[in-house]
């Protein structure tokens, strides 16, 4: 099992219990320490508050101690997912479901890997992406990544 795995599914209790969803997580280097990068996310659609991350980095930070979970010493971030944010489960496409997207995936469909348009939609298995003249079925496993791509208007 992944150390990615083994971390999200000790915090899922916490994450529950405070009513937050875990969207990503990134485990890289800073320096000699372990880097992990918490994008979190509200279930009650508010938005995501600095005391929301204060508070979910000391918990965090406790379950990765008292778990072992972070070999060594380590920097932990904890932030929203902004507005570019990343889907990853079937849930966040349904929930984004008629927004604009950009995906990328594993291996080249009518020799493209980059595809963007608006969620059309989204089941347990696969979506379909509306690009303005083609519908496009993607299934999940096949989609390397995912990123809402909001149109900012100034």
């Amino acid at each position: 099992m992944s150390n990615t795995i083994r971390i999200e599914e000790a915090l899922a209790p916490l994450f529950a219990q405070e009513n937050m969803e875990l969207v990503d997580l990134r485990i890289g280097s800073h320096g000699a320490k372990t880097l992990f990068q918490f994008f979190i996310d509200r279930t009650d659609g508010a938005n995501v508050t600095m005391g929301d991350c204060e508070n979910m980095s000391r918990k965090i930070g406790a379950v990765l101690d008292m778990e072992n979970l972070a070999a060594g010493a380590y920097v932990l971030e904890i932030s929203s997912p902004g507005v570019d944010r990343v889907l990853r489960k079937p849930e966040h496409f349904r929930r984004f479901a008629g927004e604009r997207v950009k995906i990328t995936l594993k291996l080249p469909v009518e020799n493209r890997a980059v595809f963007t348009g608006i969620i059309a939609e989204a089941g347990a298995e696969k979506m379909i992406l509306d690009d303005g003249t083609t519908r496009f079925d993607f299934r999940y496993e096949d989609i390397k990544s995912a990123r809402l791509e909001p149109v900012l208007e100034f």
